[in-house]
Protein backbone atom coordinates (compact mmCIF):
# COMPACT_ATOMS: atom_id res chain seq x y z
CA UNK A 1 0.00 0.00 0.00
CA UNK A 2 1.29 3.34 -0.83
CA UNK A 3 1.28 5.99 1.27
CA UNK A 4 -0.85 8.53 1.37
CA UNK A 5 -0.45 12.32 3.09
CA UNK A 6 -2.53 14.98 3.59
CA UNK A 7 -1.25 18.54 3.92
CA UNK A 8 -3.12 21.35 5.98
CA UNK A 9 -2.69 24.56 5.32
CA UNK A 10 -3.97 27.41 7.87
CA UNK A 11 -4.40 30.71 6.09
CA UNK A 12 -5.06 32.62 9.08
CA UNK A 13 -2.51 30.95 11.52
CA UNK A 14 -0.52 34.65 12.39
CA UNK A 15 -3.41 35.90 13.37
CA UNK A 16 -5.20 33.19 15.42
CA UNK A 17 -1.94 32.62 17.29
CA UNK A 18 -1.55 36.14 18.55
CA UNK A 19 -5.89 36.02 19.67
CA UNK A 20 -8.50 33.48 19.14
CA UNK A 21 -11.01 36.50 18.81
CA UNK A 22 -9.68 38.21 15.68
CA UNK A 23 -12.20 37.73 13.55
CA UNK A 24 -14.16 40.52 15.18
CA UNK A 25 -11.32 42.24 15.88
CA UNK A 26 -9.51 44.99 12.66
CA UNK A 27 -5.99 43.41 13.08
CA UNK A 28 -3.18 42.82 10.99
CA UNK A 29 -0.40 40.96 11.44
CA UNK A 30 3.43 42.42 9.84
CA UNK A 31 6.63 40.84 9.19
CA UNK A 32 8.86 43.74 9.44
CA UNK A 33 7.68 46.53 7.05
CA UNK A 34 5.30 44.35 5.24
CA UNK A 35 1.66 43.25 6.13
CA UNK A 36 1.12 39.20 5.79
CA UNK A 37 -2.23 38.78 6.83
CA UNK A 38 -5.33 40.53 7.63
CA UNK A 39 -8.41 40.08 9.46
CA UNK A 40 -11.78 40.24 7.27
CA UNK A 41 -12.71 43.54 9.43
CA UNK A 42 -9.23 44.91 7.57
CA UNK A 43 -9.75 43.82 4.70
CA UNK A 44 -12.65 45.75 4.51
CA UNK A 45 -10.44 48.62 4.99
CA UNK A 46 -8.30 47.88 2.12
CA UNK A 47 -5.42 46.63 4.17
CA UNK A 48 -4.19 43.28 2.08
CA UNK A 49 -0.93 40.88 2.39
CA UNK A 50 1.70 42.35 0.86
CA UNK A 51 1.12 45.95 1.32
CA UNK A 52 3.44 47.92 3.64
CA UNK A 53 3.29 49.11 7.24
CA UNK A 54 2.63 52.36 6.56
CA UNK A 55 0.20 52.71 3.87
CA UNK A 56 -2.07 50.36 6.12
CA UNK A 57 -1.80 52.90 8.84
CA UNK A 58 -2.35 55.36 6.56
CA UNK A 59 -5.27 53.78 4.71
CA UNK A 60 -7.22 52.32 8.63
CA UNK A 61 -5.86 54.81 11.38
CA UNK A 62 -7.54 52.54 13.69
CA UNK A 63 -6.13 49.86 12.85
CA UNK A 64 -4.36 47.47 15.04
CA UNK A 65 -1.11 46.08 13.63
CA UNK A 66 0.69 43.43 15.29
CA UNK A 67 4.38 41.78 14.45
CA UNK A 68 4.13 38.58 13.79
CA UNK A 69 4.95 35.53 16.77
CA UNK A 70 6.68 32.68 15.66
CA UNK A 71 7.18 30.90 19.20
CA UNK A 72 2.84 31.29 19.40
CA UNK A 73 2.55 29.86 16.07
CA UNK A 74 4.45 27.18 16.82
CA UNK A 75 2.23 26.55 20.04
CA UNK A 76 -0.73 27.02 18.06
CA UNK A 77 0.44 24.43 15.78
CA UNK A 78 1.25 22.34 18.57
CA UNK A 79 -2.76 22.74 20.07
CA UNK A 80 -3.78 21.65 16.22
CA UNK A 81 -1.59 18.39 16.24
CA UNK A 82 -3.63 17.49 19.20
CA UNK A 83 -6.64 17.97 17.20
CA UNK A 84 -5.34 16.27 14.04
CA UNK A 85 -4.06 13.44 16.30
CA UNK A 86 -7.83 11.96 16.48
CA UNK A 87 -7.58 11.41 12.76
CA UNK A 88 -4.25 9.71 12.05
CA UNK A 89 -2.02 8.22 14.42
CA UNK A 90 0.95 10.38 12.45
CA UNK A 91 0.77 13.65 12.57
CA UNK A 92 4.01 15.75 11.60
CA UNK A 93 4.47 19.88 11.67
CA UNK A 94 6.21 20.89 9.00
CA UNK A 95 5.71 24.25 6.46
CA UNK A 96 3.44 26.36 8.77
CA UNK A 97 1.16 23.60 8.88
CA UNK A 98 0.46 20.00 9.17
CA UNK A 99 0.67 16.84 7.51
CA UNK A 100 -0.84 13.74 8.34
CA UNK A 101 -0.29 10.30 6.97
CA UNK A 102 -3.88 8.95 6.19
CA UNK A 103 -3.44 6.07 4.24
CA UNK A 104 -4.20 3.58 7.54
CA UNK A 105 -6.97 5.90 8.10
CA UNK A 106 -9.16 4.60 5.17
CA UNK A 107 -9.49 1.95 7.22
CA UNK A 108 -11.25 3.96 10.52
CA UNK A 109 -12.85 6.64 8.18
CA UNK A 110 -13.88 5.95 4.99
CA UNK A 111 -11.86 6.82 1.56
CA UNK A 112 -10.45 10.12 1.00
CA UNK A 113 -13.75 11.79 0.17
CA UNK A 114 -14.81 11.00 3.18
CA UNK A 115 -11.63 11.47 5.44
CA UNK A 116 -11.99 15.40 4.01
CA UNK A 117 -15.52 16.12 5.02
CA UNK A 118 -14.45 14.76 8.27
CA UNK A 119 -11.43 17.39 8.53
CA UNK A 120 -12.94 19.95 6.76
CA UNK A 121 -16.30 19.82 8.66
CA UNK A 122 -14.65 19.82 12.12
CA UNK A 123 -11.99 23.08 11.18
CA UNK A 124 -15.07 24.54 10.18
CA UNK A 125 -17.33 23.90 13.51
CA UNK A 126 -14.24 25.22 15.27
CA UNK A 127 -14.48 28.25 12.93
CA UNK A 128 -11.12 27.72 12.13
CA UNK A 129 -10.66 28.22 7.76
CA UNK A 130 -8.07 25.76 6.39
CA UNK A 131 -7.15 24.61 3.12
CA UNK A 132 -6.16 21.16 2.22
CA UNK A 133 -4.72 18.69 -0.38
CA UNK A 134 -3.66 15.30 -0.84
CA UNK A 135 -0.70 13.27 -2.55
CA UNK A 136 1.51 10.16 -2.13
CA UNK A 137 3.94 12.79 -0.68
CA UNK A 138 4.07 15.49 1.43
CA UNK A 139 5.83 17.35 -1.64
CA UNK A 140 3.26 16.38 -3.65
CA UNK A 141 0.58 17.78 -1.61
CA UNK A 142 2.32 21.12 -1.08
CA UNK A 143 2.15 21.33 -5.10
CA UNK A 144 -1.69 21.06 -5.21
CA UNK A 145 -2.14 23.10 -2.24
CA UNK A 146 -0.21 25.96 -3.68
CA UNK A 147 -2.78 25.45 -7.10
CA UNK A 148 -5.64 25.46 -4.87
CA UNK A 149 -6.52 21.85 -6.04
CA UNK A 150 -7.30 18.55 -3.86
CA UNK A 151 -6.74 15.73 -6.46
CA UNK A 152 -7.60 12.29 -5.74
CA UNK A 153 -5.24 9.62 -6.22
CA UNK A 154 -6.40 8.64 -9.51
CA UNK A 155 -5.72 11.98 -10.93
CA UNK A 156 -2.68 12.46 -9.27
CA UNK A 157 -0.60 12.03 -12.31
CA UNK A 158 -3.10 14.33 -14.60
CA UNK A 159 -2.65 17.26 -12.37
CA UNK A 160 1.07 17.01 -11.86
CA UNK A 161 2.00 17.04 -15.77
CA UNK A 162 -0.14 19.98 -16.07
CA UNK A 163 1.96 21.78 -13.16
CA UNK A 164 4.24 24.91 -14.11
CA UNK A 165 7.58 24.65 -13.05
CA UNK A 166 7.26 27.87 -11.30
CA UNK A 167 4.75 26.50 -8.59
CA UNK A 168 7.29 24.36 -7.32
CA UNK A 169 9.31 25.47 -4.33
CA UNK A 170 13.11 25.74 -6.10
CA UNK A 171 14.82 29.07 -6.71
CA UNK A 172 13.90 31.47 -9.56
CA UNK A 173 17.17 31.44 -10.72
CA UNK A 174 16.41 26.88 -11.40
CA UNK A 175 12.87 27.31 -12.50
CA UNK A 176 14.85 29.83 -15.27
CA UNK A 177 17.55 27.67 -16.26
CA UNK A 178 14.90 24.86 -16.55
CA UNK A 179 12.47 27.25 -18.91
CA UNK A 180 15.89 28.00 -20.99
CA UNK A 181 16.11 24.25 -20.97
CA UNK A 182 12.60 24.11 -22.84
CA UNK A 183 10.90 22.36 -19.59
CA UNK A 184 7.72 24.69 -19.18
CA UNK A 185 5.62 22.01 -17.15
CA UNK A 186 6.37 18.99 -14.38
CA UNK A 187 5.25 16.58 -17.53
CA UNK A 188 8.43 18.35 -19.86
CA UNK A 189 10.60 17.59 -17.12
CA UNK A 190 10.09 14.01 -15.86
CA UNK A 191 9.84 12.83 -19.80
CA UNK A 192 13.87 13.36 -19.97
CA UNK A 193 16.01 10.88 -18.94
CA UNK A 194 16.90 10.18 -14.94
CA UNK A 195 20.36 10.85 -15.59
CA UNK A 196 19.84 14.30 -17.57
CA UNK A 197 17.71 15.46 -14.98
CA UNK A 198 20.12 14.88 -12.01
CA UNK A 199 22.95 16.71 -13.76
CA UNK A 200 21.13 19.49 -14.94
CA UNK A 201 20.20 20.70 -10.94
CA UNK A 202 22.21 20.15 -8.12
CA UNK A 203 21.23 17.44 -5.41
CA UNK A 204 19.05 18.81 -3.04
CA UNK A 205 16.32 20.44 -6.20
CA UNK A 206 16.67 17.15 -7.91
CA UNK A 207 15.37 15.31 -4.73
CA UNK A 208 12.58 17.56 -4.40
CA UNK A 209 11.81 17.34 -7.86
CA UNK A 210 11.60 13.28 -7.26
CA UNK A 211 9.60 13.69 -4.19
CA UNK A 212 7.04 15.82 -5.95
CA UNK A 213 6.90 13.09 -8.52
CA UNK A 214 5.74 10.64 -5.70
CA UNK A 215 9.51 8.94 -6.36
CA UNK A 216 11.51 10.37 -2.94
CA UNK A 217 10.23 10.44 0.37
CA UNK A 218 11.61 12.87 2.83
CA UNK A 219 11.52 11.81 6.34
CA UNK A 220 9.70 13.40 8.95
CA UNK A 221 9.23 14.04 12.92
CA UNK A 222 5.96 12.79 13.93
CA UNK A 223 4.28 14.72 16.66
CA UNK A 224 3.65 12.53 20.11
CA UNK A 225 1.68 13.55 22.44
CA UNK A 226 3.21 14.54 25.32
CA UNK A 227 2.96 12.93 29.01
CA UNK A 228 0.65 15.95 30.60
CA UNK A 229 -1.97 18.44 29.15
CA UNK A 230 -1.81 22.10 28.61
CA UNK A 231 -3.21 24.38 26.13
CA UNK A 232 -4.12 27.55 26.50
CA UNK A 233 -6.40 30.62 24.40
CA UNK A 234 -5.60 34.38 23.86
CA UNK A 235 -7.78 36.95 23.37
CA UNK A 236 -7.26 40.24 21.82
CA UNK A 237 -10.31 41.69 23.85
CA UNK A 238 -10.49 41.29 27.08
CA UNK A 239 -13.59 39.06 28.31
CA UNK A 240 -15.87 40.69 30.65
CA UNK A 241 -18.67 37.90 31.50
CA UNK A 242 -19.12 34.49 31.90
CA UNK A 243 -21.34 33.88 28.42
CA UNK A 244 -18.14 35.13 26.50
CA UNK A 245 -15.65 32.88 27.88
CA UNK A 246 -17.43 29.42 27.54
CA UNK A 247 -16.95 29.19 23.99
CA UNK A 248 -13.23 28.96 24.55
CA UNK A 249 -13.90 27.10 27.67
CA UNK A 250 -15.90 24.61 25.48
CA UNK A 251 -12.91 23.94 22.88
CA UNK A 252 -10.41 23.54 25.33
CA UNK A 253 -12.10 20.92 27.37
CA UNK A 254 -13.01 19.46 24.03
CA UNK A 255 -9.65 19.03 23.13
CA UNK A 256 -8.70 17.67 26.37
CA UNK A 257 -11.35 14.77 25.83
CA UNK A 258 -9.58 14.10 22.66
CA UNK A 259 -5.91 13.80 24.15
CA UNK A 260 -7.26 11.65 27.47
CA UNK A 261 -9.55 9.02 24.52
CA UNK A 262 -6.09 8.90 22.82
CA UNK A 263 -4.60 8.03 25.72
CA UNK A 264 -7.71 6.21 27.16
CA UNK A 265 -7.25 8.14 30.61
CA UNK A 266 -9.44 9.65 32.71
CA UNK A 267 -8.77 12.62 35.39
CA UNK A 268 -10.79 14.00 38.01
CA UNK A 269 -8.86 17.41 38.92
CA UNK A 270 -8.68 19.76 35.94
CA UNK A 271 -6.76 23.35 36.85
CA UNK A 272 -8.11 26.62 35.27
CA UNK A 273 -5.52 29.59 34.70
CA UNK A 274 -6.83 32.96 34.44
CA UNK A 275 -5.03 35.91 32.91
CA UNK A 276 -6.27 39.42 33.44
CA UNK A 277 -5.37 42.44 31.89
CA UNK A 278 -4.08 43.55 34.92
CA UNK A 279 -1.67 41.03 34.77
CA UNK A 280 -2.81 38.91 37.68
CA UNK A 281 -3.79 35.31 37.16
CA UNK A 282 -6.56 33.86 39.12
CA UNK A 283 -6.31 29.59 39.08
CA UNK A 284 -9.68 27.88 39.62
CA UNK A 285 -9.47 24.14 40.33
CA UNK A 286 -12.26 21.62 40.04
CA UNK A 287 -12.00 18.24 41.55
CA UNK A 288 -14.34 15.59 40.30
CA UNK A 289 -16.23 13.23 41.80
CA UNK A 290 -14.86 10.55 40.01
CA UNK A 291 -12.61 10.47 37.08
CA UNK A 292 -14.40 11.79 33.78
CA UNK A 293 -12.99 11.90 30.23
CA UNK A 294 -16.20 13.90 28.69
CA UNK A 295 -15.80 17.95 27.70
CA UNK A 296 -19.47 18.08 29.14
CA UNK A 297 -18.34 16.59 32.69
CA UNK A 298 -15.99 19.22 32.85
CA UNK A 299 -17.61 22.22 31.56
CA UNK A 300 -20.85 22.11 33.41
CA UNK A 301 -18.94 22.51 37.35
CA UNK A 302 -16.59 24.96 35.71
CA UNK A 303 -19.14 27.05 34.47
CA UNK A 304 -20.83 26.90 37.78
CA UNK A 305 -17.64 28.58 39.87
CA UNK A 306 -16.76 31.49 37.41
CA UNK A 307 -18.51 33.91 39.07
CA UNK A 308 -15.83 34.96 41.37
CA UNK A 309 -13.10 34.72 38.91
CA UNK A 310 -14.23 38.18 37.40
CA UNK A 311 -13.23 40.72 39.08
CA UNK A 312 -12.51 44.21 37.99
CA UNK A 313 -9.82 43.28 35.07
CA UNK A 314 -11.11 41.64 31.89
CA UNK A 315 -9.69 37.92 31.07
CA UNK A 316 -7.05 38.30 28.15
CA UNK A 317 -5.93 34.69 28.04
CA UNK A 318 -7.38 31.26 29.59
CA UNK A 319 -5.50 28.19 30.22
CA UNK A 320 -6.23 24.09 30.66
CA UNK A 321 -4.08 21.65 32.82
CA UNK A 322 -4.51 18.17 33.49
CA UNK A 323 -1.59 16.54 35.77
CA UNK A 324 -3.46 13.92 37.08
CA UNK A 325 -4.97 10.86 34.93
CA UNK A 326 -5.90 7.08 35.85
CA UNK A 327 -6.60 4.53 33.27
CA UNK A 328 -10.15 4.18 32.00
CA UNK A 329 -12.36 1.03 32.83
CA UNK A 330 -14.72 -0.28 30.04
CA UNK A 331 -18.61 0.13 31.39
CA UNK A 332 -20.58 -2.37 31.75
CA UNK A 333 -24.06 -1.91 30.08
CA UNK A 334 -27.07 -3.57 32.11
CA UNK A 335 -29.97 -3.95 29.85
CA UNK A 336 -31.85 -3.37 32.29
CA UNK A 337 -30.21 -0.20 33.95
CA UNK A 338 -32.67 2.41 33.74
CA UNK A 339 -29.60 5.38 34.25
CA UNK A 340 -26.26 5.62 34.84
CA UNK A 341 -24.15 5.83 37.68
CA UNK A 342 -22.10 8.78 36.26
CA UNK A 343 -25.36 10.55 36.26
CA UNK A 344 -25.58 10.48 39.77
CA UNK A 345 -21.56 11.88 39.67
CA UNK A 346 -22.47 14.34 37.47
CA UNK A 347 -25.21 15.96 39.50
CA UNK A 348 -22.58 15.51 42.49
CA UNK A 349 -20.12 17.62 40.75
CA UNK A 350 -22.71 20.44 39.89
CA UNK A 351 -23.72 20.74 43.45
CA UNK A 352 -20.30 21.45 44.75
CA UNK A 353 -19.60 23.60 42.23
CA UNK A 354 -22.96 25.70 42.89
CA UNK A 355 -22.69 24.86 46.80
CA UNK A 356 -19.61 24.34 47.65
CA UNK A 357 -17.33 21.49 48.69
CA UNK A 358 -18.49 21.58 52.15
CA UNK A 359 -22.32 21.73 51.32
CA UNK A 360 -22.02 18.40 49.81
CA UNK A 361 -21.61 15.44 52.79
CA UNK A 362 -21.96 11.95 52.77
CA UNK A 363 -23.69 9.61 55.51
CA UNK A 364 -20.90 6.90 57.35
CA UNK A 365 -20.43 4.37 59.56
CA UNK A 366 -17.49 5.50 62.12
CA UNK A 367 -15.74 2.93 64.26
CA UNK A 368 -16.75 4.66 67.69
CA UNK A 369 -19.17 2.14 69.74
CA UNK A 370 -20.99 5.64 71.12
CA UNK A 371 -24.12 5.54 69.22
CA UNK A 372 -24.49 9.47 68.87
CA UNK A 373 -20.83 9.25 67.19
CA UNK A 374 -21.42 5.97 65.44
CA UNK A 375 -22.97 7.55 62.25
CA UNK A 376 -21.72 10.78 60.52
CA UNK A 377 -21.97 12.45 57.29
CA UNK A 378 -18.90 13.82 56.26
CA UNK A 379 -17.23 15.30 53.24
CA UNK A 380 -14.61 12.54 53.07
CA UNK A 381 -16.23 9.07 53.66
CA UNK A 382 -14.02 6.72 56.06
CA UNK A 383 -13.99 3.47 55.73
CA UNK A 384 -13.13 0.95 58.95
CA UNK A 385 -14.35 -2.39 59.78
CA UNK A 386 -17.37 -2.53 61.84
CA UNK A 387 -17.42 -4.77 65.20
CA UNK A 388 -20.44 -6.97 65.59
CA UNK A 389 -22.86 -4.81 67.94
CA UNK A 390 -26.54 -5.95 69.49
CA UNK A 391 -29.64 -4.54 67.52
CA UNK A 392 -29.63 -0.90 66.86
CA UNK A 393 -32.53 1.48 66.31
CA UNK A 394 -32.60 3.73 62.80
CA UNK A 395 -34.19 6.17 64.39
CA UNK A 396 -31.98 8.27 67.55
CA UNK A 397 -33.14 11.21 69.45
CA UNK A 398 -30.94 14.15 69.09
CA UNK A 399 -30.68 14.33 72.31
CA UNK A 400 -31.59 11.76 74.91
CA UNK A 401 -34.94 12.38 76.85
CA UNK A 402 -35.11 11.76 80.84
CA UNK A 403 -37.38 8.89 82.01
CA UNK A 404 -35.54 9.11 85.86
CA UNK A 405 -34.16 6.94 88.06
CA UNK A 406 -36.46 3.46 87.03
CA UNK A 407 -37.75 2.68 83.59
CA UNK A 408 -40.63 0.97 84.64
CA UNK A 409 -41.66 3.76 86.60
CA UNK A 410 -42.13 5.57 83.23
CA UNK A 411 -43.78 3.14 81.45
CA UNK A 412 -40.85 1.16 79.65
CA UNK A 413 -40.91 -2.82 80.33
CA UNK A 414 -37.10 -4.41 79.83
CA UNK A 415 -36.85 -6.89 77.07
CA UNK A 416 -33.37 -7.54 75.97
CA UNK A 417 -30.03 -6.44 77.33
CA UNK A 418 -27.95 -5.18 78.41
CA UNK A 419 -25.46 -3.62 76.07
CA UNK A 420 -22.47 -2.54 78.16
CA UNK A 421 -20.82 0.70 76.69
CA UNK A 422 -17.45 1.74 78.15
CA UNK A 423 -15.80 3.81 76.26
CA UNK A 424 -14.41 7.67 75.50
CA UNK A 425 -12.04 8.54 78.10
CA UNK A 426 -9.42 9.45 75.03
CA UNK A 427 -11.42 12.72 73.93
CA UNK A 428 -12.28 13.67 76.90
CA UNK A 429 -16.11 12.57 76.87
CA UNK A 430 -16.05 9.70 78.62
CA UNK A 431 -19.11 7.14 78.31
CA UNK A 432 -20.77 3.99 81.15
CA UNK A 433 -24.02 3.07 80.04
CA UNK A 434 -25.65 0.04 79.76
CA UNK A 435 -28.33 -0.12 76.78
CA UNK A 436 -31.55 -2.14 76.52
CA UNK A 437 -34.58 -2.97 74.25
CA UNK A 438 -37.74 -2.13 76.37
CA UNK A 439 -41.57 -2.32 75.49
CA UNK A 440 -43.69 0.89 76.34
CA UNK A 441 -47.34 1.05 77.36
CA UNK A 442 -48.53 2.07 74.06
CA UNK A 443 -46.37 -1.36 72.84
CA UNK A 444 -43.43 0.57 70.85
CA UNK A 445 -39.89 -0.65 71.37
CA UNK A 446 -37.80 1.69 72.31
CA UNK A 447 -34.35 1.55 72.68
CA UNK A 448 -33.28 3.44 76.36
CA UNK A 449 -30.08 3.24 78.19
CA UNK A 450 -28.93 3.75 82.01
CA UNK A 451 -26.13 6.19 82.55
CA UNK A 452 -23.50 3.71 85.07
CA UNK A 453 -22.35 6.95 86.76
CA UNK A 454 -24.93 9.00 87.68
CA UNK A 455 -27.54 5.87 87.60
CA UNK A 456 -30.29 7.76 85.46
CA UNK A 457 -32.00 6.46 82.82
CA UNK A 458 -32.42 7.69 79.44
CA UNK A 459 -34.95 6.92 76.20
CA UNK A 460 -32.32 7.04 73.02
CA UNK A 461 -33.97 5.86 70.27
CA UNK A 462 -36.96 3.80 68.71
CA UNK A 463 -37.24 0.61 66.35
CA UNK A 464 -39.22 0.63 63.55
Amino acid sequence: MRCLYAQLHFPELALEALGSDYQITKIAVHDGQKIIQASEQALNDGIFPGMTLNMAITLSPLLNVRPQQPKKQEQLLYRLAHWAYQYSHQVAIRNHGLCLEVAKSEQLFGALPEIYNALTQSAKKAGRPMQLAFGHTPEMADIFLKQGICPLPNTFQKCLEHTTIEACEISQAHIQRLNNMGFRTLKDYFEAPGRARQKRLPRIEYQYLEAVSGQHSSPLKWFEPPPLFDQSIEFFKGLENEKMLRLPMERLTQEAENWLRKRQMATSNILWDFKMENGHDTPLRIRLNQPETHAQAFIDPSSLKLAHCFGVSPIIAVRLRIQEIVQTIPKRNDLFLKYHDSDRHQLIDRLKARLGEQAITTPCRIADPRPEKANQCLRKPQSAKMPILSPRPIWLIKTPLALGSSPEKSGYQLLQGPERIETGWWDSEPTCRSYWISLTRSDRVAWIYQDLHHKTWWLAGWFA
